[in-house]
């Protein structure tokens, strides 16, 4: 693990131990749950494209300095295509289909898709996803889960439906959560050589550029000047910059050293809970009793995956 991972959790050694696991697992519950709200108020005055292309440069740039210039790594060319590939999939694609479909489903619904990835996940892994077959939690995980997705879909989908963009924007939540899948096997069996913190500032680097390419390809520059960016537009993504990329990936890879990943990967059920509940408190989003059914059975799913590894 890159010393960089010593940011806060390790470098304040007059914390306990537990006490510093405990705020970096709030970190990846809470902060990572709330990045769909900070999604909603960034692009009020931001376009979307543009300002999840803003947030990744930054945070990219900011990783590269870091890597580059504190711990001296050199970035090859096989870093750089691993960087743009998995960037692509993951951040592009992936992180793309969110920003685009806040615009017409509420952040709560967008983060319960979000969270189908482990499905495609188990789905798709044909190295290590296949044996896990063999577990009926698996089984049972997976009818329970595309159910919930199922109920959300099945009163929304409809091609005459008259609200502009919910079914093209469910549909492309649903691209986004296997692009996800796709670009994290990519990266699990990359075996190009580097850093954690050099690969990851290659991924966030290229898929902001590639997002701001399609930012202008499709307008989003026309017209558009920053003097009409609100404070509540920029205050969002700066937290999404300072607080959803940066202490929110560190807490993720801090807590992958001291803990099983078993553990940590509770954030994939946790984190819908949190969205839902802080667009219903905070952005007034109205939930109705069936996208209720949806997240619990998507969530009971996600458990039994969960469980499907351990036993």
């Amino acid at each position: 693990m890159p010393k960089a991972f010593v940011f806060w959790a390790v470098q304040s050694t007059s914390a306990p131990r537990d006490i510093k696991i405990i705020f970096a697992f709030a970190s990846i519950y809470i902060i990572w749950g709330s990045t769909y709200l900070g999604i909603y108020y960034a692009i009020q005055s931001i376009p979307p494209l543009m300002m999840a292309g803003i947030r990744f440069v930054v945070v990219g740039i900011i990783w590269y300095l870091i890597t580059k210039l504190y711990y001296k790594e050199s970035f090859n060319y096989h870093l750089w295509r691993f960087g743009a590939i998995s960037g692509f999939l993951l951040f592009f694609i992936g992180n793309g289909a969110v920003v685009l479909a806040e615009r017409h489903l509420p952040t709560g619904l967008v983060s319960i898709l979000a969270g189908t990835v482990p499905f495609w996940l188990l789905i798709m892994d044909a190295r290590s996803g296949m044996s896990r077959f063999k577990n009926p939690l698996t089984w049972l995980g997976l009818i329970i889960g595309f159910a919930g997705v199922f109920i959300l879909f099945s009163d929304k989908i409809n091609f005459n439906n008259h609200t502009p963009g919910l079914t093209s924007s469910l549909i492309t939540m649903v691209i986004g959560a296997i692009s996800w899948a796709l670009g994290t096997l990519y990266s699990k069996y990359s075996e190009v050589r580097g850093s954690t913190l050099a690969k990851v500032s290659v991924q966030a680097l290229t898929s902001g550029l590639f997002l701001l390419i399609g930012a202008a390809y499709t307008g989003e520059f026309s017209d558009f000047h920053f003097s009409q960016v609100t404070a509540v537009s920029w205050g969002a993504l700066a937290y999404l910059i300072l607080f959803g990329s940066m202490m929110g990936y560190f807490s993720y890879l801090w807590l992958l050293s001291k803990v099983s990943a078993h553990a940590v990967g509770t954030y994939a059920f946790v984190n819908p809970m949190v969205a839902v509940a802080l667009g219903t408190l905070i952005a007034g989003e109205l939930f109705v009793v069936r996208e209720y059914i949806a997240l619990i059975a998507i969530i009971l799913g996600l458990v039994a995956l969960y469980f499907s590894k351990k036993y």
